[in-house]
């Protein structure tokens, strides 16, 4: 009778805890496709080490010295290994624990004639008869799955950082150089100005007008390398370098065109993106964790044996078998405790994978939105920045001549440095966008290929 007893105990505590929330596939009503794909979705499947898309072997080796040599990167490796340790910790209840000794001791009155010596052996092992301890081993491989997707998630993170900040200087270099145009231009036009003046053609206004543009000319270039010291200071440490007297590698931001990246399906995040798969892995630790919970209910048996053999005088070898039943009576509302704060973690668990999901559809359709408007935007930059290079050619012809005033030629080398400008930084922000978007999409197709 107690026999069957305890098999529909353990039975009934089974088919309770087999499925504590439902699977993630119906936590979230995924849509079919994404409102902004276009014809990206057509695109080539991406390469999964995605920054090799952008065409730059530079890029290609300062991403494979930050995921050498990155602090934050190595910092999260030891977690991952410390969460690894935990997993065997908890192997460890599965097995029998063994242990062995020996001991001599002698009466001091006679020396050391009267040596007497022992040795003994014990071993003892809990039955898991309602899984508590699989349990734990299942909360701490899940826990140690969480581990890696983080881990993951935090390599996205630093080589989406390395490659935009990368770009970011390339793009501030290419500011530099307009600037440093721009303050020639202002530099020849007040040549032009005071050859004028000093000729009688124009008044002292125009000089002093011309003076204020060079100086706000002027002006720019120390701002510029200020941000240009801030990214490179920045590539530096994220590379585990020194930030002093570190300089990126050169290149022309406007000779790096992003890539096509084929979105996928929004289905395809809960497989590629490693935050959804870390709220997953956390999930199935807290369905665990539950488990572990019910089980404390249940008794739990321990058996033990040992040997004790005295080695003097002859071997004599004692043996002893025992075994121990304890069952929980009452514990004051702790076991209900922390069953209820163990069911109460699923529930948050499964709010935070829902958020986590619809935080990546809406990423995967705002990076697309901003690819797409900010490639249309350089088309309409490229336009003007052509316009005014000739409006600005048209316009010192004009005033040399004296066909025109200073402030047309003023407008002009303005909305020409503005276009100028603008070019290098629409040409950022399109690069930026892939960046965001190989992020939104979970990195490239498999979610965390390694570099061979």
């Amino acid at each position: 009778m107690k026999k069957i007893l305890l098999a529909t105990a353990a039975l009934t505590f089974a088919s309770a805890c087999a499925s504590v929330s439902p699977p993630v596939s119906e936590l979230t009503v995924m849509p079919s496709a994404f409102d902004h794909a276009g014809d990206e979705a057509a695109s080539v499947a991406n390469d999964p080490l995605w920054w090799r898309s952008f065409g730059d072997a530079q890029l290609d080796a300062l991403i494979r010295e930050a995921r050498d040599a990155n602090q934050d990167i190595a910092a999260g490796l030891a977690a991952v290994r410390a969460s690894r340790a935990s997993v065997r910790s908890a192997n460890a209840s599965l097995y029998p624990s063994l242990s062995a000794g020996a001991s001599a001791s002698s009466n001091t009155d006679n020396g050391l004639d009267d040596v007497s010596a022992s040795a003994r052996g014990s071993a003892s092992y809990q039955l898991d008869l309602f899984g508590q301890n699989r349990a734990d081993r299942a909360a701490a491989s899940a826990n140690y799955d969480a581990q890696l997707f983080d881990q993951r998630a935090l390599e996205l993170t630093i080589e989406s950082d390395v490659a935009f900040n990368y770009f970011s200087i390339l793009a501030v270099r290419q500011r530099l150089d307009v600037a440093r145009s721009n303050l020639d231009i202002s530099e020849r036009i007040y040549d032009i100005v005071k050859l004028r003046y000093d000729a009688g053609a124009v008044s002292s206004f125009d000089v002093t007008s011309q003076e204020a543009a060079l100086a706000n000319a002027r002006s720019r270039i120390p701002q510029l390398e200020q941000q240009l010291y801030s990214f490179e200071t920045a590539l530096a440490i994220l590379l585990g370098r020194t930030p002093q007297g570190y300089a990126a590698p050169q290149a022309e931001i406007l000779a790096l065109a992003p890539p096509s990246i084929n979105p996928g399906l929004p289905s395809e995040l809960l497989l590629r993106r490693p935050d959804l798969l870390s709220a997953e892995a956390q999930l199935r630790a807290a369905d665990a964790n539950v488990a572990a919970a019910r089980a404390a209910f249940f008794p739990s048996i321990d058996l033990s044996a040992g040997l004790n053999a005295g080695l003097t005088g002859g071997v004599s070898v004692i043996g002893s078998l025992a075994s121990s039943l304890s069952a929980p009576i009452f514990s004051g509302g702790r076991l209900e405790g922390a069953l209820d704060g163990a069911e109460a973690r699923v529930d948050q668990q499964i709010a935070r994978y829902r958020q986590s999901t619809l935080n990546a559809l809406r990423d995967v359709d705002v990076s697309l939105k901003s690819l797409s408007a900010a490639a249309e935007r350089e088309t309409q930059l490229q336009v003007a920045y052509e316009a005014s290079q000739q409006s600005l050619s048209l316009a010192e012809i004009r005033y040399r001549s004296g066909a025109d005033d200073l402030t047309s030629l003023l407008n002009a080398q303005s909305t020409f440095f503005n276009a100028s400008d603008s070019l290098a930084q629409g040409r950022l922000d399109r690069l930026s966008a892939a960046i965001d978007l190989y992020i939104a999409i979970g990195g490239g197709w498999d979610g965390g290929a390694k570099e061979t």
